[in-house]
């Protein structure tokens, strides 16, 4: 039972039973909400930190100095970890049932909120296949490594890595990047089975393979933002009720 049931009971001698009742609903239902969101913020910010620290994909954007999808990633992540403090910071106001507190609360929530939508948004416009931005920026990245593949080994090392490891070849589609820079057809370029040439570029297949990690943060962060309008719902009702009986 929240604190501060017993003692609004002795202050309104008995008071409003149904009043009473509502109030200690509506504290349970916000601190469920409230370290439900906890968790689920930090399972967000720790699949961030994954991305980040990933082996693979740390090495391809350090040697192709690609770094815009870390740069929306951190918006998430710094989303997330604002979250995860607001839903404390909710949770510990609804405990001791301060309305001051809860008000805060609500007010870090709309900022919160911002910035969550901020994240999702440009996470889905760099980090999606379908994104003409993200295609065109990889593209001139691709392009400008297999002009420097006879010159750069770092260059044509990181080329055959990725189109290997994602299953690509070119920036464009197939071999003709190659032949049209004069370049020697690398054998990554074919499927080590079957020996068939990729179908696509590496711009468009590198953004399917991160499509699954795009898709998780920008999904919860969406979760968040149309869940908040209900959390702040809740919390503004609370605040009601306690005023209420405080009176």
């Amino acid at each position: 039972m929240p604190r501060g049931y017993e003692e609004v009971r002795l202050r309104k001698g008995g008071g409003d039973d149904k009043l009473e009742r509502k109030a200690i609903d509506l504290q349970y239902i916000l601190l469920i909400i409230g370290i439900l969101s906890l968790l689920v913020a930090l399972a967000n910010f720790s699949i961030c930190i994954w991305i980040r620290f990933d082996l693979d994909f740390w090495e391809w954007v350090i040697e192709i100095k690609w770094y815009t999808y870390w740069y929306c990633m951190y918006v998430v992540m710094f989303a997330m970890v604002f979250y995860a403090l607001n839903s404390a910071l909710m949770s510990y106001g609804v405990m001791h049932e301060s309305r001051g507190i809860i008000l805060i609360s609500m007010c870090l929530r709309v900022l919160i909120w911002c910035l969550t939508l901020t994240g999702a948004t440009l996470i889905c416009v760099y980090g999606v296949e379908e994104s003409d931005i993200l295609i065109k920026e990889l593209h001139q990245i691709f392009m400008d490594l297999i002009s420097r593949w006879d010159s750069d080994p770092r260059a044509a090392r990181v080329m055959r890595m990725i189109q290997e490891y994602v299953g690509c070849c070119g920036a464009s589609a197939k071999c003709d990047d190659y032949f049209k820079l004069g370049k020697v057809f690398p054998t990554e370029c074919r499927h080590p089975v079957t020996g068939n040439l990729f179908k696509y570029g590496c711009p468009q297949t590198l953004a399917w393979w991160l499509e699954p990690w795009t898709a998780t943060l920008a999904g919860i962060s969406i979760f968040f933002n149309v869940f908040d309008v209900i959390v702040l719902y809740l919390n503004h009702k609370l605040r009601k009720v306690l005023l209420e009986l405080q009176q």
